[in-house]
């Protein structure tokens, strides 16, 4: 991390403490997306997700004092999601017994936290990645791998040559595996997680 990432860091979660406006929103830029794709990978509900995100970063703003680093921070506030993902599911098997597969408790729910959280990290990178590519070719895999587009469907959006789509497609694709393969911060899991995703 180079100083001035360094410095910006410590200035946000400072801010964040004294409870300034400006940096919860910071804040909840930061990690507000990750956590709703985490959550919503446990509970399979999205509009629930996004009520328990808001409630872990209402819980987080009324404990600021008590981060003293933005690593902290994210590990209450992803620890707060999947105990709050927990419980909605143990409430949902509570009203409607039928639906075995939503009361996951025990050994089951622990991996799925895992792959979600694995997960979560890995798209965050992917997202990362695809903002450093070229600006032609970052429309297309985003189109493409983010939203689940088809060459059809892209080159009809960008008003573009179906070839160029495939081009750009193959351009973009190359570039994000030569990313992910050469950033070291990246453990096994999380480094063949990100390559299978790349291969859908």
């Amino acid at each position: 991390m180079s100083t001035i990432e360094a410095y910006g860091e410590f200035e946000l979660i400072n801010s964040f403490q004294r409870g300034e406006r400006k940096a919860l929103h910071q804040v909840y830029a930061l990690y507000q997306r990750q956590l709703c794709f985490f959550t919503e990978q446990l509970i399979a509900d999205t509009l629930a997700a996004e009520d328990i995100v808001s409630e872990c970063f209402i819980n987080a703003f009324q404990r600021k004092e008590d981060f003293p680093s933005l690593a902290q921070l994210k590990s209450f506030l992803f620890t707060a999601a999947k105990n709050a993902a927990l419980n909605y599911l143990k409430a949902q098997k509570r009203h409607d017994d039928i639906h075995h597969s939503m009361g996951r408790v025990g050994e089951q729910f622990s991996m799925d936290v895992e792959n979600a959280y694995i997960k979560t990290e890995v798209m965050q990178i992917i997202f990362l990645e695809i903002e450093k590519l070229p600006p032609q070719c970052r429309q297309v895999v985003r189109l493409s791998v983010l939203e689940g587009r088809s060459a059809p469907e892209i080159a009809e959006e960008l008003k573009m040559a179906y070839q160029t789509v495939l081009n750009q497609k193959a351009k973009g694709m190359a570039l994000l595996r030569t990313a992910i393969l050469k950033n070291q911060l990246l453990s096994l899991p999380m480094l063949v997680s990100a390559l299978m995703f790349l291969e859908r």
